[in-house]
């Protein structure tokens, strides 16, 4: 590898180890991201009092549901951390590629959006009376496609709203509505699954998917710097 690749292998990584080691030390993060993707499973369940037949109908929807509204909680604060500590600044003006800045950010949401969901995804099991291992594999595929998505959409428009004043309203407001073909193809993917579906017949879901996530990751590696100068 190239010094040139190789330093700025090594500077991402240390970027990402830099903030897993800030989370693991204040431990806000995690456990508000379970707290409020918890309440929303518990709002949707009484608020619509599921019967059995009913629950394969409804609860991938609701799944994701509450995996959007807990995302949105953690994708702003990965660069409010940096703002509060001043780093921005150093971000901006070090040697680093600003793709390799946008790739390690992305790497730490992707990380706490995971260990979320593999808290969430018992608790969301049991609350429903949904059996996860229908397809264990095809589960897996599309929630990581999923959440790839939503943490590439959140973490390159998260640094636009951080410099606004309503930043709270202001990264929804952007992300949600480019997440919309993401989690209809999602929930619909996994409420085919979660029936016993094989991935083969999930169709053009998958595509959808997959294409959302090649677009947004390989367009926030290359706009994010333009995103970082504003």
């Amino acid at each position: 590898m190239p010094p040139r690749e190789a330093a700025s292998g090594y500077a991402m990584l240390a970027l990402v180890w830099k903030d897993l080691v800030l989370e693991a030390r204040s431990r806000e993060t995690l456990p508000a991201l379970f707290v409020l993707g918890l309440l929303v499973l518990v709002i949707f369940d009484f608020s619509l009092a599921l019967k059995p037949e009913e629950t394969g109908r409804f609860a991938a929807g609701i799944l994701w549901v509450s995996i959007l509204f807990a995302s949105v909680l953690s994708l702003g604060r990965t660069f409010l951390v940096e703002r509060e500590g001043s780093c921005i600044e150093g971000l901006m003006t070090s040697p680093m590629d600003r793709g390799s800045i946008y790739l390690a950010k992305l790497a730490v949401n992707l990380l706490l959006l995971v260990a979320f969901e593999l808290l969430l995804l018992p608790v969301f099991s049991l609350m429903y009376g949904v059996w996860l291992g229908a397809n264990v594999a095809g589960l897996l595929v599309v929630v990581a496609g999923g959440t790839i998505g939503i943490a590439a959409t959140g973490t390159l428009f998260a640094l636009a709203a951080l410099g606004t004043r309503a930043r709270e309203m202001v990264l929804p407001l952007l992300v949600l509505p480019l997440q919309i073909p993401l989690l209809i193809a999602a929930a619909q993917a996994t409420q085919m699954v979660l029936g016993g579906s094989g991935l083969a017949a999930l169709g053009m879901r998958v595509d959808i998917i997959a294409g959302f996530d090649v677009v947004m990751v390989t367009g926030g590696w290359m706009l994010f710097e333009f995103v970082l100068v504003d």
